[in-house]
Parts: C-alpha cells; sequence; structure tokens
C-alpha cells in the first residue's frame, strides 16, 4: 500500500497488486459524495440498506452516514463487503474529513478486537447498523437475506479485476436489489454498461467527476 494525499486533501492509498488508486486523485471524499451519494439521494429513503461493493476504507459509507445523519429518517442499514483485511485495517491510520468517520474506525476496532461484525450506533433520534462482510462479495451477496435499496459498487477497474464486473456477478446483485433501487459506479466503461443491463438494469449516465468519462447509475424498475 502506497499513501497518496488527493487533490481536496483528503487520504487513501495506491494498491501495489492492481496499480492503481482506492480512490480518484482529484478528491477521494469528493467522489464519494458526487458520484454516490448525491446522485442517489440516500435520504430520500426511509430506512435505507446499501450494500456497499469493495468498501475499503469504509469512505462511501462514511459520506452515506454523513447524510443520512443531516437528512434522513428512521435507520440506516449498510452491509460493507471487502476481501482484504489490510486496506481495513489502513481506516485506523488516517482521519479523512468525514463528520462521522469514528463509527467507521469503531466498526474495524470491534472486528479486529472482538472478532464481531456488526455495530448499531443511535445518534440523534436516528440509527446506524453497519454489517461488516470479510470476504468475496460475489460470494457473499447471493447469500444475503435482507436486499438492498442502494448499491455502491466500487472495485478497481474492469481492466485491472474484470472478474468483479462479470454478468452473473451483476445478475446476483440485480436479485438482492429491491424494485427501485439504485447501483452507482465509477466506471462508464461499454462492458460495464453492457453487463449491467443484461443482468437486468436500466443504465443512465452519472457524474462526471476527476475522470474523463462519466460515471454511471443503473436502476431495478
Amino acid at each position: 500500500m502506497e499513501p497518496i494525499t488527493t487533490d481536496d486533501g483528503s487520504p487513501t492509498f495506491r494498491s501495489v497488486k492492481y496499480d492503481e488508486p482506492y480512490h480518484s486523485k482529484s478528491g477521494a471524499i469528493e467522489e464519494c459524495f458526487e458520484k454516490y451519494i448525491n446522485p442517489m439521494k440516500i435520504w430520500e429513503k426511509e430506512n435505507p440498506v446499501i450494500y456497499d461493493v469493495c468498501s475499503g476504507m469504509g469512505y462511501n459509507a462514511a459520506a452515506a452516514i454523513d447524510a443520512f445523519l443531516e437528512k434522513g429518517h428512521g435507520i440506516m442499514t449498510i452491509y460493507l463487503y471487502e476481501n482484504d483485511p489490510e486496506i481495513i485495517r489502513k481506516s485506523l491510520e488516517i482521519n479523512p474529513a468525514f463528520k462521522h468517520y469514528f463509527i467507521i474506525k469503531e466498526l474495524v476496532n470491534t472486528y479486529f478486537e472482538l472478532e464481531l461484525i456488526e455495530l448499531i450506533k443511535e445518534i440523534n433520534g436516528k440509527t446506524i447498523h453497519l454489517i461488516l462482510r470479510v470476504g468475496d462479495a460475489r460470494e457473499l451477496i447471493p447469500k444475503e437475506i435482507e436486499r438492498a435499496d442502494f448499491v455502491f459498487f466500487d472495485p478497481f477497474s474492469p481492466k485491472k479485476h474484470p472478474e468483479m464486473w462479470e454478468l452473473q456477478f451483476f445478475k446476483d446483485i440485480f436479485s438482492k436489489t429491491k424494485h427501485g433501487g439504485v447501483l452507482a459506479t465509477y466506471s462508464y466503461a461499454r462492458i460495464v454498461r453492457d453487463n449491467l443491463t443484461a443482468a437486468g438494469f436500466v443504465v443512465s449516465t452519472g457524474p462526471t467527476i476527476g475522470r474523463r468519462s462519466p460515471s454511471t447509475i443503473a436502476r431495478k424498475e
């Protein structure tokens, strides 16, 4: 892992294995809000359930927590799927400027110190329920009972990590997404759009932030 400071001052890392950073160099925090949280408007859904696929250091989850605690209602449940314990542990070494990143750190500490994978926090009359799933999301998601309203899909690029972008995995996610649910991903590659469409999603163009091409929004209608 190589540490990087992105253009908005937020820290991230570059994976030596995949030779890619975990976040856009233009701004890790900016990317979370502008490509995932704001386009999906997660705060408009009461009691939202989120799948955070390839959650890394929990940035997308932290952004969701900040937005929900500011504008949301009820209970927000986030399943964080990450296959690499090393990048999970890195969250304990950094202090990105999310208001409630301490909740991510508390979840990670709970996992490494007590071997527990769930954390429930009550804040200002709202509830945050986090479930950490350590392992291959392609194997874990088909086994989930609770279906998702929103999916943050954030693996390494299709070129570097193609198995995460295959049609069968998108079909599995589609089956575990509620009707009206939304998937967002930073990639707008042809293979990504084609596989999402073949899985049953209705695909549209998302925001262009920090990259030459736009992101992707996919809905289950």
